[in-house]
């Protein structure tokens, strides 16, 4: 069976706006913590890992600044709100089929809503095969190029999987004043550290029940609303 892929991106930009804590919007986003008073046991219980500290999107992270450090240029930071704005817009395509940028409030909308404090909003998108896939369409692409080697600061990454078994990534890239986030190797130190739990702790990962493999939560029952295609393997387009 033949297999197609396809992919866009987006340029915007927009005003920095206040910055609103995921704390504050955890009805929206996956990037929550376990808090809270309770018995002493609970009290030491280690936290949720966040979001933007997951495996599989710090490997994004880690391919995305490998392209870049080949052309001299300094690594982005994995910021915590653009990676929860790629991660909703992942999870949004695979649970809807609708594969686009305007969809779901648009890129710098996205940005916003999670607390994004900066501008110059890009984005990356891709459906079809794995990481390496869709970051060698991107890398093949102009316009995709163009994101992931801009002079942008932050970046953040989200991979959804449909019901239909059809996979879907999200490359968010915004700038900061000298970058907002954590760095590689303050997430690679973090992952290490989530292999050496006290005794009798659990690790992060087996006590977070908020981030998971990073798969879109799907109605099994629910069906893309489209298996319509963009015409053109990739666009862009400018605010």
């Amino acid at each position: 069976m033949k297999t197609s892929f396809w992919l866009a991106t987006v340029l915007s930009a927009f005003a920095a706006v206040p910055s609103i804590t995921m704390a504050q919007d955890a009805t929206q986003g996956s990037a929550v913590t376990a808090a809270g008073a309770g018995t002493a046991s609970q009290a030491s219980a280690p936290e949720a890992r966040p979001l933007h500290r997951h495996p599989t999107l710090f490997g994004m992270l880690v391919r995305n600044n490998n392209l870049r450090r080949r052309v001299g240029l300094w690594p982005h930071r994995m910021n915590p709100a653009l990676t929860a704005a790629a991660q909703d817009h992942a999870n949004y395509m695979a649970r809807t089929g609708q594969f686009s940028h305007y969809v779901n409030g648009g890129p710098s909308s996205r940005a916003y809503k999670y607390g994004y404090p900066g501008g110059g909003i890009r984005e990356n998108i891709a459906t079809g095969g794995g990481v390496d896939t869709a970051f060698a369409m991107w890398q093949g692409s102009g316009a995709h190029w163009a994101s992931i080697a801009s002079g942008t600061t932050d970046a953040g990454f989200g991979y959804a999987v449909g019901p239909n078994g059809a996979t879907y990534f999200v490359g968010i890239y915004g700038s900061t004043a000298g970058g907002s986030g954590d760095t590689e190797q303050d997430i690679a130190a973090a992952l290490e550290a989530e292999k050496k739990p006290a005794e009798g702790e659990k690790t992060a990962a087996e006590n977070d029940s908020q981030v998971r493999p990073a798969s879109a939560t799907l109605d099994p029952e629910q069906k893309p609303a489209s298996e319509a295609k963009p015409a053109a393997a990739a666009e862009s387009a400018g605010k």
